[in-house]
């Protein structure tokens, strides 16, 4: 059994603590949060042992294996090294901090320390990306050359410190990260209410031949968590919300015909063929990435989401923003 506990239960602190007292490895022990009031309907709620307003009286007085940390990213990187401290595995909600000069403290002050990491980018352990990335590794979809993401739905009034690219644009630019190539250039268009997006809508680039765009929203009432995947022998289209994969086949596409995508595209030589829905075994994502925190807690083993990987989703979300801010296309390894 895994000892473990967790730092805030807000509306996410809540999700784990509901999530990690269903899972047979690990041994909820005890919360904390600057609510005291909170955290102890909580512990009452759950029958966890123990409750604290303050994290640091926690560390000290429990035996623990792991933490998780689902704060306000503007604490992450102080009750991140509190945590270190103390040699347990730590896994913080995304993104991993606020600025990318904490998130290199905190990246910096695991050098020295045996200890697993990593960062809560959900959509990794949705049963759609996986199926996604089995597709792609087989070539299903053939020579990817666009992606298209959608993130909108209706303004989350629980949010009042960051907009909608810190906290939306983290997911999708992990997930393209993951499955498609590293995102190598931005260009962003931004709305504002008051100090904060609330929308933005992002071309990027991740190779000559492989371009694309992403909307993120708060303006919607509807709520949409779509990725679109162009090849040259169809398209793939994931919901998220719903687990749904689908594959678009190109019926123009024969093996061998074309040099390359644009040739194709070019030559108009796209047309609708079969429609194929994947089964897919539904599960909650958040309690998949808990089993493999938990299993890389007891066997040492590396996180599928490295510190370094969401180091990178962060800058790019920064430059998402500058890109708006200044109306101008940036590369990312240029900055």
């Amino acid at each position: 059994m895994v000892k473990i506990a967790v730092i805030g239960v807000g509306v996410m602190g809540y999700n784990h603590v509901r999530v990690l007292s269903e899972l047979e490895d690990a041994d909820l022990v005890a919360v904390s949060d600057s609510n005291i009031n909170r955290a102890k309907e909580i512990s009452t709620r759950f029958r966890i042992p123990k409750y604290y307003k303050d994290h640091k009286e926690m560390l000290e007085k429990e035996d623990l294996d792991a933490v998780i940390m689902a704060v306000p990213s503007k604490f992450h990187k102080d009750i991140f090294l509190d945590c270190v401290k103390y040699n347990i595995a730590i896994l913080v909600e995304k993104p991993i901090a606020d600025t990318l000069k904490s998130a290199d403290e905190m990246i910096n002050a695991l050098k020295c320390k045996d200890i697993v990491f990593t960062v809560g980018h959900i959509e990794r352990f949705n049963p759609v990306i996986m199926k996604i990335k089995e597709l792609l590794n087989s070539n299903y979809a053939g020579e990817i050359y666009l992606v298209d993401t959608i993130r909108s739905g209706p303004f989350p009034k629980r949010l009042f410190d960051v907009g909608v690219l810190i906290d939306l644009s983290v997911h999708d630019i992990d997930i393209i990260n993951y499955l498609i190539g590293r995102i190598k250039q931005v260009y962003s268009n931004l709305i504002f209410s008051d100090r904060r997006e609330v929308y933005a809508k992002v071309l990027f680039k991740i190779s000559d031949t492989i371009k694309g765009s992403s909307e993120f929203s708060w303006v919607s009432p509807k709520r949409v968590r779509e990725i679109k995947i162009h090849g040259t022998k169809g398209t793939i289209v994931g919901d998220y919300t719903n687990q749904e994969v689908w594959f678009y086949e190109n019926a123009d596409f024969i093996e061998g015909t074309f040099t390359d995508y644009q040739s194709m595209v070019v030559g108009g030589s796209i047309s609708e063929g079969k429609v194929i829905k994947f089964p897919i075994s539904k599960s909650e994502p958040l309690k998949n990435e808990l089993k493999h925190f938990i299993d890389c807690v007891k066997n040492k083993k590396k996180p599928l989401v490295t510190a370094e990987e969401a180091r990178e989703t962060l800058k790019i979300a920064t430059l998402m923003f500058r890109s708006g801010q200044e109306e101008k296309i940036i590369k990312v390894d240029e900055e």
